[in-house]
């Protein structure tokens, strides 16, 4: 995973990574979590420059750091008003009120990234705009809250569903490259061909 320079995972457990797949200084950033100054401060110290941030969805632990981030950021737009909005899914997963702006910068759709080396798979179902990145010329695939290692996104948020969640995992996952690693928004990465023998929700998928 030599494009992958850096992971960090953030005080509420999701994953940051910065990606160079071009041989330059040009880096991508996958997910914006809260506590984004320290990915920010690593890309300075590196002497990267930011190409822009690829969100994979739009909940707060993928998305906040977007209030401190001054780059182009990129989301399937089916999830702008979650990532404009990080207060009301805190009120309703905490059930406590935080004085959280609504976040009114510009959110480019992943149809502008405009790079040959992403392919941007759409697969609702942990929310309706969740995405995973694909890095063909690296292996990686980037899957956010849509598949884990050992799980798959849960689908009993707002705009989640389990029957899109179904079929994104039967016509998109099951689609990958068996060799290519998968990095999830949560936990340790894996392998396509590992995930599809060990992970107990994909196996069930596989036999149904």
């Amino acid at each position: 995973m030599k494009a992958v320079i850096h992971n960090f995972t953030s005080f509420t457990t999701s994953n940051c990574y910065i990606v160079r797949p071009f041989n330059d200084d040009k880096c991508f950033i996958i997910d914006l979590p809260p506590d984004l100054d320290t990915v920010i401060d690593y890309i300075k110290a590196q002497n990267l420059s930011i190409a822009g941030a690829l969100l994979t969805h739009g909940h707060y632990d993928h998305s906040l750091g977007l209030q401190s981030f001054d780059g182009q950021a990129y989301i399937n737009l089916d999830d702008e008003f979650l990532a404009r909005n990080p207060h009301e899914q805190i009120k309703s997963l905490l059930g406590q009120t935080v004085k959280i702006e609504e976040y009114r910068g510009e959110l480019k759709s992943i149809d502008d990234i405009g790079s040959d080396n992403v392919i941007v798979h759409k697969n609702p179902g942990h929310t309706k705009g969740s995405v995973s990145y694909e890095f063909p010329n690296e292996g990686l695939i980037f899957t956010g809250d849509f598949v884990f290692k050992d799980s798959i996104g849960r689908t009993d948020l707002f705009s989640g569903s389990m029957e899109e969640m179904n079929i994104s995992l039967k016509n998109t996952f099951l689609n990958f490259h068996d060799e290519f690693e998968i990095l999830p928004g949560h936990g340790p990465s894996g392998k396509v061909r590992s995930i599809k023998s060990n992970n107990e929700f994909i196996k069930v998928l596989l036999n149904d």
